[in-house]
């Protein structure tokens, strides 16, 4: 697999972690970014954390999903 790859893997994969750290810590900097203050605002603290747990989650499956299925 080439260097590309493996460094948008890597990126995506810490993202995709640090979104799911601050789901399940409830960090307070990351709901008060504008676009998820949104949804906390229309749908709540609990539902916000699980939107933003599941992004994270979704992350991690598809930097599996660049080492399983490599693009190219």
């Amino acid at each position: 697999m080439a260097l590309d790859v493996w460094i948008m893997t890597v990126f995506t994969a810490a993202i995709g972690l640090a979104a799911m750290w601050a789901a399940i810590f409830n960090v307070e900097p990351v709901f008060a970014s504008r676009k998820i203050a949104f949804v906390e605002r229309h749908l709540g603290r609990p539902s916000a954390r699980i939107l933003v747990g599941s992004v994270g989650l979704a992350l991690v499956a598809l930097a599996v999903s660049f080492i399983v299925l490599p693009p190219g």
